[in-house]
């Protein structure tokens, strides 16, 4: 465990704190990264429950908290639950906010996606080049296949037109 410098290691509360004041977190993430400082398991334990009594480790906010970033950042449904997953964010609360996702908006951001790559894509590409490239770089972004096929289409951009 790192020391402050002219002063004794931080407390594993002091850590967690820490960490919160960066931003939420979930309690399996924090469980990790507490656990990682070397603190024992009973004592994060034990730390983390105190915390939640008080509010301040609550997954449901946190899954919330990512939710909402990462779709600000124009990511979709399935890369915002891998996200959240990864964080060790409680299932239960995942889905809850996961449900709170906007389709329509989820719809927008997947076109406001495509409309930019689309416009950074090198000249010279054949259709279904052009295709292929959208539908890997929208689907690695989250968004569901079909609804990238369908913005394709929309776009002009069919995956299903044979040019060459």
């Amino acid at each position: 465990m790192p020391r402050r410098p002219g002063g004794p290691p931080p407390s594993c509360r002091e850590a967690a704190l820490a960490l919160l004041a960066l931003r939420t977190h979930a309690r399996r993430e924090l469980e990790r990264k507490l656990g990682r400082r070397g603190f024992g398991k009973g004592e994060i334990a034990t730390t983390l429950d105190g915390l939640a009594e008080i509010g301040l480790v609550d997954d449901g906010a946190a899954a919330e908290a990512l939710v909402r970033s990462e779709a600000a950042r124009g990511r979709g449904r399935r890369r915002v639950a891998a996200s959240l997953a990864a964080r060790g964010v409680d299932p239960e609360a995942a889905a809850r906010a996961l449900a709170g996702l906007d389709p329509a908006e989820e719809r927008a951001a997947l076109e406001e996606a495509l409309r930019k790559r689309a416009g950074r894509l090198p000249p010279g590409l054949t259709g279904p080049e052009r295709s292929k490239k959208l539908f890997a770089h929208l689907v690695r972004r989250g968004f569901a296949p079909g609804a990238v096929l369908e913005a394709l289409r929309k776009e002009g951009e069919s995956a299903d037109e044979d040019e060459g």
